[in-house]
């Protein structure tokens, strides 16, 4: 019982110290699915709004077609990092004349769905030699974490000792774990790779089960997946295809 009321104390500490900041950390995120039959037409609005209305600023964006997971198909547009302040400024440009009467002509007609925007955060704390380039990779592979509500203080433990294991075994492995904060379903975790083709999926390197148990001792990563059974209940995973032509960042 004490370990879960000091679980709830940590999430919510955790949500009110990021609401709290005012550093440049925020992610906005927002899917797009074009209709069907209409993606050249969406492409090509989306092109033009890009280089009128996201070419300066905190309104210059990454664009991304997903092309494996759940959302194949779909497009992902990426502003950040930005200020809680730049949401307001963001969102203010976004709703001027000029900007919605452009979006209303050359992009509402050929969107089928949209979800967003949802607003993520960087964890640095559980993130290992993170990608800070200003280049994009070529492609990028998320594998969501989706938490049972009020784990998320016992799931940061379970990420510590990922990157203490990685950390104690000289690895070269980089991977940034983000959170979602607003805007979707909470207790949301995303773990970022940069990948420059397919075949860094079949990078070599120790699993994370023979770094656990070289650190912790043997059978320590049979009771970190028994913990991480308590904690997680669903996972899934989608690769991101960087669009350089419909960018500005």
């Amino acid at each position: 019982m004490t370990k879960r009321i000091l679980g709830i104390f940590i999430s919510i500490f955790i949500c009110a110290n990021i609401f709290a900041q005012e550093n440049a950390n925020i992610y906005r995120v927002t899917y797009i699915k074009p209709k069907p039959g209409q993606t050249d037409k969406f492409l090509t609005g989306l092109k033009e709004h890009t280089e009128k209305h996201h070419s300066k600023g905190i309104m210059k964006v990454r664009t991304y077609q997903v092309v494996s997971g759940e959302k194949s198909g779909w497009y992902v547009r990426t502003v950040g990092p930005i200020t809680w302040a730049d949401v307001d400024k963001h969102q203010a440009n976004e709703k001027s004349k000029i900007h919605a009467s452009h979006g209303a002509k050359f992009l509402r007609p050929y969107i089928g769905e949209r979800i967003g925007p949802m607003y993520w955060t960087p964890r640095d704390e559980y993130s290992l030699n993170r990608n800070t380039s200003k280049s994009p990779s070529k492609m990028t592979r998320v594998s969501y974490t989706h938490l049972n509500p009020l784990m998320d203080g016992e799931y940061g433990e379970l990420r510590k000792q990922i990157k203490e294991a990685h950390e104690k075994t000289n690895s070269d492995a980089s991977f940034t774990v983000g959170q979602l904060v607003h805007g979707g379903k909470m207790h949301t975790y995303a773990q970022f790779y940069s990948l420059d083709s397919w075949s860094d999926m079949a990078s070599g390197g120790l699993s994370n089960a023979s770094r656990i148990n070289e650190v912790f001792g043997q059978g320590a990563w049979g009771r970190f997946m028994k913990k991480g059974q308590k904690i997680i209940y669903k996972r899934n995973d989608e690769m991101r295809l960087y669009l350089k032509e419909y960018s500005t960042r």
